[in-house]
């Protein structure tokens, strides 16, 4: 792997169906930087059955439309 350095044009990158954004964030007292999904472009599967899901919530449940587990 290239070790050069890298500067991020803009803030978000994409990968397929998904859009990243990089985020510091600090885990059992560790600093680290990690890629989090910010936006869906594409279909999203859970258990290989196609649900929907929204970008963000206020609530772990809320990520998931309601019902979606149950279908």
């Amino acid at each position: 792997m290239n070790n050069k350095s890298v500067t991020l044009k803009n803030d978000t990158i994409y990968t397929i169906g998904a859009f990243l954004k990089p985020v510091q964030v600090e885990i059992n007292g560790i600093k680290q930087w990690r890629w989090i999904v910010v936006g869906f472009e594409d279909s999203t599967f859970l258990d290989g059955k196609e649900i929907e899901v929204f970008d963000y919530s206020e609530t772990v449940e809320g990520l998931l439309k309601e019902n979606e587990i149950l279908k």
